[in-house]
C-alpha cells in the first residue's frame, strides 16, 4: 500500500452523522471480530484517491465544498445511525492518507454515501462518463468460522430530486438485509402487488447491486426471497423502483395472504465476493447509447496488473423515463449498502471521479523499422526498432488534470538504450513546444517512472489538452516466433488513476537474408549512367521470388528510387539502372537493401560512383569586401577573408582539355537601397570589367595538362590590383549590402 499525500484543486468537506461506534444487538466477541476484518481490510486498500476526513480528497480544506455527502437518516424511525464513514488503514478517522469508505462492518447495519450534485459531482449522461473503484466484501471466512456473510452493496444512480435521504424503506424505517439499501422492502407476507414492493425501493433510479448472500426463503414476508433463481454471490441491473422488477411468489390464503418476492434482475454474473481481496470495478457511460459498461476485477489490486478473468458487460439501454422528471442530464450517483443478521466489512476506494477529470486513454507501438503503427496482435522482426506509446487525452471536468504521475511497465524482449542525449524517451504535448525528456536515470529495469512537468485541462482552460509520452527500444533476436504479453502502466495524480495497456505483439523468428552486389566502386565517363547488378539469398537456401522483394536505394544520401524485382529475371537476380543525370557529384555514394514480405531485410550494401573525367567547380558561398567610410568619389574595394575558387579537372590531359570561367552578379541591396556601385573584374592589364548585368565576364581560363585529378585556384594569384572588386561610384547609404555571384564553367573542348 502506497501512501501519497494528494492535493485537490477544490477542497471538500462534510460532517458524518453518527461516527461513533455503536454495536447494536452483537455478541462482545462478534463485535471484536467485526472490527478486526474491518481492519484487516482496510490495510490492504490499494492506491486510491485518497479521500479526506469529509469524504472529500485529502488535503482538502475548504468545508463548503463536499466532494460526498453521507445519507442522511435523520428523518428515519428510530433514529438509525448510517455507518459509512471515510477510515484509514488503521481504522481510524484522521491519521494516514490512505483511506477507505466503510460502509458497514456488523450485523443489522445500513450505509450510504451520494455525490454531492450541488458541488459538481454528479454523472452526465450527455457525456462520456467513467468511474472507477475498489469494492471489498470482507474475507474468505469469519474468524468466528460459524457467522455467515451479508448482504452486499449497490451502486446507485438516481433523480437528484430524490437527494441524500434516499434509502429502501418501509412506513420510515429503513429495510436492511436484502435490501442493499436500495431495492423493496419485502417483510409483509399481506403485499400483494409487485407495485407496493417497488414504491419501498429508492424512487427514479438505477441500480447494479454486489449480492454477498442468497436470500432464497419462501417464507412469506421473511425479507429473504430475492434470490430463488439466482447464484449465490452475483451481480446483476435493474430498476428498483419499477414493478417488473419483482416477481410475486406464493398464494392468497383464506383469510391472509403469503406471498413473498424474488427479483428479476438483468445481467447477472456468479463471482466470488468475500475473499479477503479487494476487486477493482470500472463503469463507463456512452451517451451515444445510453448504456452502461461495467468491468469487474478488470485489474489486480497487488501490482495494478490486468485481471486475468474480468467480468465485463454492456448493459441494456438504460431508460431515462425511469428517473422520472430529469430535469437536466445531471445524475446523483452512490453507493448504499446492508447487512442483516449476517455481516462483513464492506469497503470502497476511488481511483476516479467524472465530475473532477474525465480523461481517456491508449497504447500503440510504431515499429520504425517497418514504418508501421499497430494497437493490438501486431508484428515486429528481431532487432526493429520500436517505439512504445502512450496517449493522454483529457476529456471533461471541472478541474486541471495536475502532478501526472506515469509508472510504465514496459514491454519484455525488448532492449531499452538512452540516445545520443541519455534520453530513454519523450513526452510531446499538443501546445507545439519541445519534446519533454525523459532521461534513462528513470528507467529501472523495464519500468519508466516519470512526473509529467504540464498539465491537461479543457480548451477553455488551457491549451494542452493531450499529451503522448513515447518510449524507445530495440527488439531483441529470438531463435523462434515469440508473444510479447500486454504490460499494465499506471497514471497517477490528485484526481484520477487510471490505467494504460500496451499492445501484445510477436516478435518472428529473423530469416536471414543477404545481398551481394557485383560492383563496390564504379568509375564512369560524363555522360554515362551505371547499370547495377547483384544476388538476393536467404542464408537457409529457401528459393527466393523476385515479385515478392522490395528493393531500397538512396543516392548521395536521399531517396533515389524503391522498386519490386521481376521475376522475369532468375530468381534472386537483382539489377536496375542509374541514369547519367542522377549522377550529379564526382564522387556519388549508392546504399541498396532488400526486404520481403516478412519485414526480413538484407544489410545495407554500398557502391562508389565516381565520375571519370568530370569538371567541376567549388566556390565560398560567403565572399565579402571591406568596410568603406562613404564619399563622393569613385573608389576601388578590396576583397576580404577568403577567395577560394577552384576548378576541378578529371579529364584526360590534353590540348584540347580546356575550360572557361565566367562570371556575372545580381545588384547589391541593404533593404531597399541598391549600391551605388558595381562589382567588377580587373585582369592582370588593369582592365576592369562590370560584372553586374545578363553579361557574362571571362575571369578564367585553362587547360588539362597532367593526368589523374588537377585542380586550380583562380584567386590565388590575385593580388591588390587584380580580381574581382567593388567599384562605388560615390555617395551610398549606409549599411551592410549583398548580391549573388553567378558561376559558369564551361567545358570548350
Amino acid at each position: 500500500m502506497k501512501n501519497i499525500l494528494r492535493l485537490f484543486c477544490v477542497a471538500f468537506f462534510v460532517v458524518i452523522v453518527g461516527v461513533s461506534y455503536q454495536y447494536v444487538d452483537v455478541e462482545a466477541s462478534q463485535a471484536e471480530d467485526a472490527i478486526q476484518e474491518q481492519k484487516d481490510g482496510l490495510s490492504t486498500a490499494p492506491n486510491n484517491l485518497g479521500l479526506g476526513s469529509g469524504l472529500s480528497t485529502s488535503g482538502s480544506s475548504n468545508p463548503s465544498n463536499e466532494l460526498f455527502v453521507a445519507g442522511d437518516f435523520s428523518g428515519y424511525t428510530g433514529k438509525p445511525t448510517n455507518w459509512a464513514l471515510l477510515l484509514d488503514s488503521r481504522a481510524t478517522t484522521f491519521s494516514s492518507q490512505m483511506r477507505a469508505i466503510r460502509m458497514t462492518f456488523s450485523k443489522n447495519q445500513a450505509g450510504a454515501i451520494w455525490s454531492n450534485v450541488d458541488q459538481g459531482n454528479y454523472i452526465d449522461i450527455s457525456k462520456k462518463q467513467t468511474l472507477s473503484m475498489w469494492l471489498y466484501f470482507g474475507p474468505t471466512q469469519h474468524l468466528n468460522y460459524g457467522d455467515g456473510f451479508g448482504d452486499g452493496m449497490a451502486f446507485v444512480m438516481q433523480n437528484p430530486n430524490n437527494g441524500i435521504t434516499a434509502f429502501s424503506s418501509k412506513n420510515n424505517t429503513l429495510a436492511v438485509g436484502e435490501s442493499l439499501g436500495v431495492w423493496g422492502a419485502d417483510n409483509d407476507g399481506n403485499v400483494s402487488t409487485t407495485s407496493s414492493i417497488a414504491k419501498t425501493a429508492i424512487p427514479n433510479s438505477w441500480a447494479l447491486e454486489f449480492d454477498t448472500y442468497n436470500n432464497v426463503s419462501t417464507s412469506s414476508g421473511s425479507s429473504s426471497s430475492f434470490d430463488i433463481g439466482l447464484p449465490d454471490q452475483h451481480i446483476g441491473y435493474g430498476y428498483p423502483a419499477d414493478p417488473a422488477t419483482y416477481k410475486q411468489n406464493g398464494s392468497k390464503g383464506l383469510f391472509s395472504n403469503n406471498y413473498y418476492y424474488s427479483q428479476n434482475l438483468s445481467g447477472v454474473e456468479h463471482t466470488t465476493l468475500h475473499d479477503g481481496k479487494w476487486h477493482h470495478l470500472t463503469i463507463s457511460w456512452d451517451p451515444s447509447t445510453n448504456k452502461a459498461t461495467y468491468s469487474f476485477n478488470d485489474k489486480n489490486p497487488d501490482d495494478d496488473s490486468k485481471g486475468s478473468n474480468p467480468i465485463t458487460r454492456t448493459t441494456e439501454v438504460i431508460k431515462k423515463a425511469e428517473f422520472g422528471n430529469l430535469t437536466s442530464n445531471k445524475l446523483q450517483w452512490g453507493f448504499t449498502a446492508t447487512t442483516g443478521a449476517n455481516y462483513e466489512p464492506n469497503l470502497i476506494a476511488f481511483e476516479s471521479i467524472p465530475s473532477s477529470v474525465e480523461a481517456s486513454n491508449s497504447s500503440t507501438i510504431t515499429d520504425i523499422t517497418q514504418n508501421k503503427e499497430f494497437g493490438s496482435n501486431g508484428t515486429v522482426n528481431s532487432n526493429d526498432k520500436l517505439s512504445i506509446n502512450y496517449r493522454l487525452a483529457y476529456s471533461s471536468g471541472k478541474d486541471f488534470w495536475s502532478n501526472i504521475n506515469a509508472k510504465l511497465k514496459l514491454p519484455d524482449n525488448v532492449t531499452y538504450t538512452p540516445d545520443a542525449n541519455g534520453n530513454i524517451g519523450y513526452i510531446r504535448y499538443n501546445d507545439g513546444s519541445d519534446p519533454e525528456a525523459i532521461p534513462a536515470s528513470e528507467l529501472s529495469g523495464t519500468t519508466v517512472t516519470h512526473l509529467l512537468k504540464k498539465s491537461l485541462s479543457d480548451t477553455s482552460k488551457s491549451n494542452i489538452n493531450n499529451a503522448t509520452i513515447s518510449i524507445n527500444g530495440t527488439v531483441n533476436s529470438v531463435n523462434s516466433d515469440t508473444t510479447v504479453a500486454s504490460k499494465r502502466a499506471v497514471i497517477d495524480s490528485d484526481n484520477l488513476i487510471t490505467d494504460i495497456d500496451t499492445p501484445s505483439f510477436t516478435i518472428k523468428k529473423s530469416k536471414p537474408i543477404n545481398l551481394t552486389l557485383d560492383q563496390s566502386n564504379v568509375t564512369v565517363g560524363p555522360n554515362t549512367g551505371v547499370t547495377i547488378t547483384g544476388t538476393v539469398f536467404y542464408t537457409d537456401g529457401t528459393p527466393i521470388t523476385n515479385s515478392l522483394m522490395s528493393v531500397f536505394t538512396k543516392l548521395n544520401g536521399e531517396t533515389f528510387r524503391n522498386f519490386v524485382m521481376t521475376d522475369s529475371e532468375p530468381s534472386g537476380h537483382l539489377t536496375f539502372t542509374i541514369p547519367a543525370d542522377k549522377l550529379t557529384q564526382d564522387t556519388n555514394t549508392l546504399e541498396v537493401y532488400v526486404g520481403d514480405p516478412a519485414a526480413n531485410m538484407t544489410p545495407t550494401s554500398k557502391v562508389i560512383i565516381a565520375k571519370k573525367g568530370a569538371l567541376s567547380l567549388t566556390v565560398n558561398k560567403a565572399y565579402e569586401f571591406g568596410s568603406i567610410n562613404d564619399s563622393s568619389a569613385s573608389r576601388l574595394i578590396s576583397r576580404k577573408g577568403n577567395w577560394d575558387i577552384m576548378v576541378n579537372d578529371g579529364r584526360e590531359a590534353g590540348p584540347d582539355s580546356t575550360w572557361n570561367l565566367s562570371a556575372s552578379t545580381s545588384d547589391l541591396t541593404s533593404d531597399t537601397n541598391k549600391f551605388n556601385g558595381n562589382m567588377v573584374f580587373r585582369n592582370s592589364n588593369g582592365v576592369e570589367s562590370i560584372l553586374t548585368g545578363n553579361n557574362l565576364v571571362n575571369i578564367a581560363n585553362g587547360v588539362k595538362n597532367q593526368t589523374g585529378q588537377q585542380t586550380t585556384n583562380i584567386a590565388s594569384n590575385w593580388d591588390d590590383s587584380d580580381g574581382i572588386f567593388l567599384r562605388s561610384n560615390g555617395l551610398t547609404t549606409a549599411g551592410n549590402y549583398s548580391g549573388e555571384i553567378n558561376w559558369t564553367l564551361a567545358d570548350t573542348v
